[in-house]
């Protein structure tokens, strides 16, 4: 399964409209806002239909998990299930047990999640964290008009920070790079993101700038984000672009039409039976395009063709304004 897919779910007080892009959503918030009513009005209408006083129009096939019923459980309800957008209501336990997970991984099935606690046996991206909003400002509708907006942005504010330590999760090439890239700054991996809080956290005094890939950070990055914020004694910024082999393909310093297609409309090229992050899908296509030339990429020794200055700094340009400055 791959592609986007939009929503568009009614009742006659509220409307909800929203786009899913990856295989792994996450919806969170407090009680009241609305998270409960979008799974009831589709899961209503997945029953019986306009029956139900709801309405909902989308080009996906889906499906509701509200509890297990009696005599089936959840295996019986997901495992039949393809190219559909699954969602799970909160306080579904399995969620989070490694079989559900490895059936996430190989299903083909998108899952939209409902929960407020990280999921962290998935990988799934910052970027698909979300909490549904009210948007007052829609005048040409009867409906209380509900969107998802997203909660975590991959450019945090770094204004006065020295940037004295680096701190990247990587510990091959994107490592290899940063050393090049913060020459003047002490480059340290933390060998997984996992690693991440006990890592900056035993580096002691001078500004840090944490860099992980936000494409698979999403269950991680509350915690962090908790974590930084109390070490008042210094500043700790995180950065969370896609993937260090995502910088490299948005640099530009790889030439092909195919790239600037994919880059352009990303969900449908990730297959996502094969890939169980967007983090995986970069890695491969950078070492397909680099396969036969002079800029041919691993992931564990970096080539030196991307330590030279030029592409070092075509590289540093994906970099938020106030780092490169």
């Amino acid at each position: 399964m791959k592609g986007s897919y939009w929503f568009k779910a009614k009742s006659k007080k509220v409307l909800f409209e929203f786009s899913i892009r990856r295989n792994i959503t996450v919806i969170k918030g407090d009680s009241a806002t609305g998270k409960t009513t979008l799974l009831h009005i589709l899961y209503e209408y997945l029953r019986i239909g306009r029956q139900s006083g709801y309405a909902v129009s989308t080009n996906a096939s889906y499906y509701v998990y509200i509890r297990d019923e009696v005599g089936r459980d959840w295996k019986d309800a997901l495992y039949p299930l393809k190219n559909t957008v699954i969602f799970i209501e909160e306080n579904n336990e399995f969620v989070f047990t490694k079989e559900f997970a490895s059936y996430v991984k190989e299903s083909g099935n998108y899952f939209v999640f409902v929960t407020r606690a990280p999921l962290k046996m998935l990988p799934y991206s910052i970027h698909e964290i979300y909490e549904i909003i009210t948007d007052g400002k829609r005048t040409d509708i009867k409906e209380s008009y509900h969107e998802f907006k997203e909660i975590y942005s991959n450019y945090p504010i770094i204004e006065n920070n020295k940037i004295q330590n680096v701190v990247t999760e990587d510990s091959n090439s994107g490592y290899q790079f940063w050393m090049q890239a913060f020459k003047n700054s002490n480059v340290t991996s933390s060998n997984g993101n996992g690693n991440l809080i006990k890592c900056v956290k035993e580096l002691g005094l001078g500004d840090t700038l944490v860099i992980a890939d936000g494409a698979a950070f999403g269950s991680l990055i509350e915690t962090c984000i908790n974590s930084f914020q109390i070490q008042t004694e210094r500043r700790i910024s995180l950065w969370l672009p896609e993937s260090f082999e995502y910088l490299i393909l948005k640099s530009g310093i790889l030439k092909s039409e195919k790239l600037i297609q994919i880059l352009d409309n990303i969900p449908e090229y990730v297959e996502c039976e094969k890939y169980e992050s967007w983090e995986k899908f970069f890695t491969e296509i950078l070492i397909t395009l680099t396969a036969d030339g002079v800029e041919k990429y691993s992931k564990n020794i970096l080539n030196s063709y991307y330590l030279q200055d030029w592409v070092v700094d075509k590289i540093k340009e994906q970099l938020p304004i106030e780092v490169i400055n």
